[in-house]
């Protein structure tokens, strides 16, 4: 009996003679750690605001165009993410999301258009450059959506 376990014996340790044994359960804990920390510690960007676009259907038949509406203002966002309205400089810093000077000239814009026609809301020309960041374009949309106008037209 002695001599059968020994030879039982022998063969395990010729079996794992060649293979070296690798204690992987710490790892396994130190790679949930260190999922868990970045899970905590990162920050999530807050939820865009609900976006209410109101989208222009097709120009009237035998035009390619919409007619020009002077009364309309135009906000302008350069390639390098500068908005303009009208004519206006407002914001140029790209790291600001908060655009306060273009969220005042169009609570300004909207009050003023409600005086003139409480049954008609704002209506905005929007014309964004081709290379304009996603980000940039979003925030002005969200600008817009905080100030309560709706009614957004994209001209290039």
């Amino acid at each position: 009996m002695r001599k059968r376990l020994q030879r039982k014996l022998n063969r395990l340790e010729q079996r794992s003679h060649g293979r070296e044994a690798l204690d992987i359960s710490s790892l396994v804990d130190v790679s949930f750690l260190l999922l868990i920390y970045f899970l905590v510690t990162s920050t999530l960007e807050p939820q865009e605001a609900d976006l209410a676009m109101t989208m222009p259907g097709p120009p009237p038949i035998g035009e390619n165009t919409y007619p020009v509406d002077n009364t309309r203002p135009l906000i302008e966002v350069s390639e390098s993410g500068v908005i303009f309205f009208e004519t206006e400089m407002l914001d140029s810093d790209l790291d600001r999301r908060q655009l306060l000077l273009l969220e005042d000239r169009l609570r300004t814009f909207s009050e003023a258009s409600l005086l003139i026609d409480p049954t008609k809301g704002a209506g905005i020309d929007l014309d964004v450059a081709d290379a304009v960041p996603g980000q940039r374009f979003i925030d002005v949309l969200n600008c817009l959506a905080e100030v309560g106008i709706s009614d957004v037209r994209f001209i290039q």
